[in-house]
């Protein structure tokens, strides 16, 4: 529940910036190092040093967002921007989602394993919808094998470290218009918040 709770304030951060700005703001560089927790562990989304302003292209106002050339963190920048893409709201998702994996299997996007054409994501895609448990943090699995005496636990807890994994997924889509929104990964992140609230406890019996 920690590391989801932190995955919703990251996410609520930028579907703010994205839709509720008076002009969308993109951050262009979220990674974990630029994600501040507080002593009540609600995270805070910091170093908007390369952020950029998006706004629509006219005849005497060029687009904010094309200003400056772009910089970002290996293994966060979404592939459009290698190529000379401009700042999006869709590099923000990218960049979203591939922090959401790293929380939940415990793997960096720069992990010496993935090497080649094996990248974080495409390691999770291996494994997702049937094998999920095989590229969770070890510490979240110790966690749900503690749950296999009560499995309408267990399978609640599956279901939902299965749905946030999906998130990452679709969130990383090698293609900027095939990632769903930040405000769509916010909208099934409280979801899966909301099942694991309500999940039953574990049955009691009685001496």
């Amino acid at each position: 529940m920690e590391r989801l709770n932190v995955a919703i304030d990251v996410a609520s951060a930028i579907d703010y910036l994205h839709h509720d700005c008076a002009v969308a703001v993109v951050h262009c560089d979220l990674k974990p190092s630029n994600i501040l927790l507080d002593q009540d562990m609600t995270a805070k989304v910091g170093d908007f040093g390369l952020a950029r302003m998006l706004m629509e292209k006219s005849s005497d106002q060029p687009s904010i967002s094309s200003t400056n050339a772009l910089k970002g963190s290996i293994g966060y920048i979404p592939p459009e921007y290698g190529v000379g893409g401009k700042p999006s709201t869709a590099g923000d998702v990218y960049s979203f989602g591939v922090m959401l994996l790293q929380l939940f299997t415990g793997k960096s996007p720069t992990h010496e394993s993935f090497v080649g054409e094996l990248s974080l994501t495409k390691w999770t895609q291996s494994a997702f919808p049937c094998n999920v448990n095989q590229i969770l943090d070890p510490e979240l699995l110790l966690l749900l094998q503690d749950l296999q005496n009560d499995n309408q636990l267990k399978n609640t807890d599956h279901n939902c470290l299965t749905t946030i994994i999906g998130v990452g997924l679709s969130c990383t889509s090698v293609s900027p218009n095939g990632r769903i929104t930040m405000r769509d990964a916010l909208r099934k992140l409280k979801t899966v918040k909301n099942n694991l609230i309500n999940r039953s406890p574990p049955s009691k019996k009685r001496a």
